[in-house]
């Protein structure tokens, strides 16, 4: 079972440092939403199943916007299942922290103490007085300086271990149908099961649970999973919807695609952007299909079109499918992409080929020089499926840039014909794992290494 965490604290404590750190996030996901330090980011933790929420800081002032934040950080303490609580510890205890920790006792949750900024001896000294706090369970962590985040990182795969998704077989494709209120998931799981298989409402907010409907298309068995729409987290305030919230994101998790729902009438809002960056966050292929086209003309859908171009221009590889769920325009085409993207995921990817389009990458566009030193991508290898994950080992990768890793990922994406579906490249440190070490070659190969060598120092 999925765990969800909340990040909590007084604002400028280093929460979303924290969150990028165990979600290993700082890339454009998180990047492209305004209003981070405002609004919730959710993002799924890096080696475990769990899902953390950042929120915004909890403060003393009375004005409407932090009246807002308030209440969205209120919001992700109910539907959470534990709380990291952050202080600053160069600030040292204040009373605004005392008061935070007398709100979160009060929801009977584990409550796991992060005092932040350790940096020194100074620093571990004043530790000492947020034992006034009562709090048990303490991490001394930097994350300015990567201390302690180590620990912090094992106690959440401790909490949540990760889960292996479904393998390709004959058991049936799971899709999970999101989006917010009233867009049409219910019609859509009507239409394409042939019946009135859930309620359909005008009245926004009907579908409370995620409801598994199984059917069959062209002879492939297929699971859909008709999630309760996410609203604003403003608008969120009945208990069941908080509920409901939960059992949506529990929905994306076990899901292996992802088909999201928006209102052709409105285009991409806030609400879709963020539903958008944490299905991509979990990894899972996301079809985007635009409903109730069958209220628009074709001017108006040309611009639709291209209105959702500029917005995704950060995962521009997403599918964009125009439906009318209420006439079964585009339905059954649309079942097909979501299958072909999930099995476009969990495809096994050749090494050699791999290394094929990495030489060709390079020959391309080498990387640029970083001070007297070119950073070298020597070999790639599969590191996983759903989604599909690249690995590639060589020297002095940690100087590359974000454009140009990113000008390798969509090469890569481009060449593996990859519909729809995020992919992972990792750049790691090191010699070739799958090279033959140096003792085990002849004498023959140890003079044409060692020549190699010297016209590379040259």
């Amino acid at each position: 079972m999925t765990s969800i965490v909340a990040i909590v604290g007084r604002p400028n404590v280093g929460k979303s440092s924290i969150f990028n750190l165990l979600t290993g996030s700082k890339t454009a996901l998180v990047a492209d939403f305004s209003g981070l330090t405002r609004d919730r980011q959710y993002g799924k933790a890096k080696e475990s199943s769990a899902i953390l929420i950042d929120t915004g800081g909890i403060s003393s002032d009375s004005s409407d916007l932090l009246a807002s934040v308030l209440a969205q950080t209120d919001f992700a303490i109910n539907q959470a299942d534990l709380l990291l609580f952050v202080v600053d510890c160069k600030d040292g205890l204040l009373g605004l922290d005392n008061d935070i920790s007398k709100k979160l006792r009060k929801t009977n949750k584990p409550i796991y103490l992060i005092i932040n900024k350790v940096d020194g001896q100074q620093d571990e000294s004043k530790t000492h007085e947020f034992s006034e706090l009562g709090l048990k369970d303490i991490f001394i962590i930097s994350v300015a300086h990567n201390k302690g985040m180590g620990d912090l990182s094992d106690l959440i795969s401790e909490i949540s271990p990760p889960e292996e998704l479904n393998e390709i077989s004959e058991t049936r494709v799971k899709i999970a149908l999101i989006g917010r209120p009233n867009v049409g998931k219910s019609t859509l799981v009507n239409q394409l099961s042939g019946g009135q298989r859930v309620l359909v409402s005008p009245k926004s907010g009907t579908t409370r649970d995620s409801i598994e409907v199984p059917i069959t298309n062209e002879g492939k068995k297929v699971i859909l999973v008709d999630t309760a729409g996410i609203r604003r987290k403003r608008s969120v305030s009945q208990q069941t919807e908080k509920f409901s919230v939960g059992q949506s994101i529990e929905a994306i998790r076990k899901s292996n695609v992802v088909i999201h729902l928006v209102d052709s009438e409105e285009s991409l809002v806030d609400q879709d952007m963020h539903l958008l960056g944490l299905a991509l966050s979990l990894g899972r292929p996301v079809i985007l299909a635009p409903n109730k086209v069958d209220l628009l003309d074709e001017k108006q859908k040309e611009g639709l079109k291209n209105q959702i171009h500029r917005k995704l221009r950060f995962a521009k590889y997403i599918h964009t499918h125009l439906i009318s769920a209420k006439t079964g325009l585009g339905i059954k085409s649309l079942l097909n992409l979501a299958q072909d993207a999930y099995f476009s995921s969990s495809k096994d990817l050749n090494t050699a080929f791999l290394n094929k389009v990495l030489i060709s990458a390079i020959k391309q566009h080498p990387p640029p020089l970083k001070g007297r030193f070119r950073p070298k991508l020597r070999y790639a290898h599969q590191g996983g499926r759903n989604p599909p994950v690249v690995i590639i080992h060589g020297n002095n990768l940690k100087k590359l840039s974000n454009s140009y890793k990113k000008y390798i990922e969509n090469y890569f994406r481009e060449e593996l014909n990859f519909k729809s579906t995020p992919l992972v490249v990792e750049f790691l440190e090191g010699k070739n794992p799958f090279k033959v070490k140096p003792n085990k070659l002849s004498v023959k190969q140890k003079k044409k290494r060692t020549r190699i060598v010297k016209q590379n120092k040259r």
